[in-house]
């Protein structure tokens, strides 16, 4: 369906529905959903009441995944009107800067489009644009602290924040990350993953099941989290940590929300992010054991998405022995690696 469809005439389309003075779109990109940038900064503006108003720039998002595995729930009306709760209440209560939602001309956050003459319709949102600039280069240690006071805000938040009733979004869990594995049993067949690595991946997954077993879903360790915090989806300004993307948040554990951070983060930052964190929110004292195995879990999940895409496979072909031998056989025989040099 994605070539037939015209993205920025359903830009277009979609933008008529807001209040927005000649916007001006530029395609961002695709993954979780389509993106543009709209633009309205050379023209009267009366989207929003805020103190943001003369900005102008705004995210325009239709939701249609570029992974044809992606589970159709991401795209259900209430799991991304839940995510606009979570954004709007971080809006509200927070000091923290957030892309949060603008209403359209019907006073709803969502606005659903027609694709050409099909009964199909998609799901579009339009949220205010966070000013920041992207890193370049691995964070300093600095940054990376800052990266961790973030996310440690974003879960105090979470904790302390009484859902809607009518909230709704997918889990972290172990069958979450069980569908991820089984998605990978698929490419032995095809010769991307071997049965020895698969059979690797499958007693980590096990003992991953162990550790979510041993852990109670509290408060103080459970709740809604971003999910997807890395060099995408952090922002700079003004030396300030800013989190962006919210597609991906859902229930889980906070510490699996730090450890898929820690992916993108080399051994000495990953120790400045726990810092950064523990500045905010104090970790339970065994957290290295279950960041490790949480660790590996964000990687088997990262590992699925990338399952979708044949042109990821010889990646995937690579790179699964380098993680079955360096990080897998070590944490299956308990030997720490997630803070080693």
């Amino acid at each position: 369906m994605e070539s037939k469809i015209d993205w920025k005439s359903l830009a277009s389309t979609t933008l008529a529905q807001y209040n927005l003075s000649a916007p001006q779109v530029v395609f961002l990109g695709h993954s979780e959903n389509v993106t543009f940038r709209v633009d309205t900064r050379n023209n009267q503006n009366l989207a929003t009441s805020t103190e943001n108003d003369e900005q102008g720039l705004f995210l325009l998002r239709i939701h249609y995944p570029i992974a044809k595995f992606r589970d159709r729930i991401w795209q259900q009306n209430a799991v991304i009107e839940s995510e606009l709760m979570w954004l709007t209440a971080l809006h509200r209560d927070t000091d923290l800067v957030v892309p949060y939602p603008v209403q359209n001309l019907s006073g709803s956050f969502i606005t659903s489009v027609p694709i050409d003459e099909t009964s199909r319709m998609l799901n579009c949102t339009l949220l205010k644009w966070v000013d920041g600039s992207p890193l370049d280069t691995e964070p300093t240690a600095m940054q990376a602290r800052e990266i961790g006071e973030l996310m440690a805000q974003l879960h105090q938040h979470a904790s302390l924040w009484e859902l809607p009733s009518s909230f709704t979004r997918p889990k972290y869990d172990w069958e979450q990350l069980h569908a991820s594995l089984m998605k990978l049993r698929s490419l032995i067949d095809a010769g991307t993953i071997s049965l020895t690595d698969f059979a690797v991946l499958e007693s980590v997954v096990q003992q991953i099941s162990n550790v979510m077993t041993a852990l109670e879903k509290t408060r103080a360790n459970w709740g809604l989290i971003h999910a997807d915090l890395n060099e995408n989806n952090y922002i700079f300004y003004v030396g300030k940590a800013r989190a962006i993307d919210f597609s991906c948040c859902g229930f889980g554990y906070y510490l699996y929300d730090i450890a898929h951070t820690l992916l993108h983060l080399f051994p000495e930052n990953r120790r400045s992010f726990v810092r950064g964190y523990q500045s905010v929110c104090q970790l339970r004292d065994d957290y290295q054991s279950i960041l490790e195995a949480f660790f590996l879990g964000a990687i088997i999940n990262n590992f699925a998405f990338l399952a979708s895409q044949p042109n990821e496979h010889n990646f995937l072909l690579e790179t699964v022995p380098y993680i079955s031998e360096s990080f897998c056989s070590k944490y299956l025989r308990g030997k720490a690696f997630l803070f080693e040099l």
